[in-house]
């Protein structure tokens, strides 16, 4: 029996999960999270910031999808090493689980700065439902909140906070002309030093000026997860090399969704492609 081990529990790794057990009905499927949710959608999170959804409406994967699919789940599981040779994954807690085939879906996280201060709790990169219910919670009762970047996601997060009623100031390099009502925007001035004891109290700027904030929100530049790989022979550029298989350079190791790269330099991202592609790499891994 076909032990197939899958590293991470959103579009991608699902589908693919979900296509393997429609061609093995055998083969033994895990899927290991670090999350402690249920498979969200997780391109969904700034309508439930935004009151749009309720938590529950996020989820498009209950229990029983895992139950009724025989795979079974492992939440709260940080994987932070590979021992390809004995086909480990190995966790933060140095536990372990073995596999034969191993689906790499780790998706893409936001990379926070190397700024002193970067860990104090309030400064979070909004990656999905962890950092979305922090800032249902905490928002009400911020001061002041910062955010940071000029993408689409952070232009609309500035937007949020301030319908809100929050004093919200973006940090980015943003158009010259654009305005955005009851959000400051402040041009081309990075941080240098997160400031507060054990919690955010305000941001240090370039100039040296300092602006209060109990609340730093960094939304890009995002980059695949894929820090556990550093010790092993698999080859990587800006996501996990791949084949037009989705196959890494490692016989038996497959990448797909955010976290992979395809070798002619096409990069896949996004809900739909992640879905589209873990179904066919499904077909692909029940064909070896």
């Amino acid at each position: 029996m076909k032990r197939i081990l899958i590293i991470g529990n959103s579009a991608a790794g699902t589908a693919t999960a979900e296509s393997i057990r429609a061609f093995d009905k055998e083969a033994k499927i895990t899927i290991v999270s670090d999350e402690p949710f249920l498979a969200y959608q997780r391109h969904k999170v700034l309508d439930y910031l935004e009151g749009k959804l309720k938590e529950r409406e996020l989820y498009f994967r209950s229990q029983d999808f895992y139950k009724n699919n025989s795979i079974e789940l492992f939440m709260e599981r940080e994987v932070v090493e590979l021992n390809l040779n004995k086909k480990k994954v190995i966790f933060k807690d140095r536990e372990f689980l073995e596999f034969d085939i191993l689906v790499i879906a780790s998706g893409s996280r936001v990379s926070l700065p190397a700024l002193k201060g970067i860990q104090k709790e309030g400064v979070v990169g909004l990656n999905g439902m962890k950092e979305a219910k922090f800032l249902v919670e905490n928002l009400p009762i911020a001061h002041t909140v910062v955010v940071v970047g000029t993408c689409s996601i952070a232009l609309r997060l500035a937007r949020i906070i301030a319908s809100k009623k929050i004093e919200i100031k973006l940090l980015g390099l943003v158009d010259q002309d654009q305005q955005i009502d009851g959000v400051e925007i402040v041009r081309d001035n990075p941080i240098t030093e997160i400031l507060g004891d054990s919690e955010a109290k305000a941001v240090r700027l370039t100039t040296n000026k300092v602006i209060g904030a109990s609340i730093v929100i960094y939304s890009s530049p995002k980059a695949p997860r894929m820090d556990f790989l550093k010790d092993t022979d698999i080859k990587t550029d800006s996501g996990i090399l791949v084949d037009n298989e989705m196959r890494t350079n490692i016989p038996f190791v497959y990448a797909v969704g955010d976290c992979a790269q395809s070798v002619d330099g096409i990069e896949s991202g996004g809900w739909e492609v992640a879905l589209k592609k873990g179904a066919e790499l499904g077909g692909i891994i029940c064909r070896i």
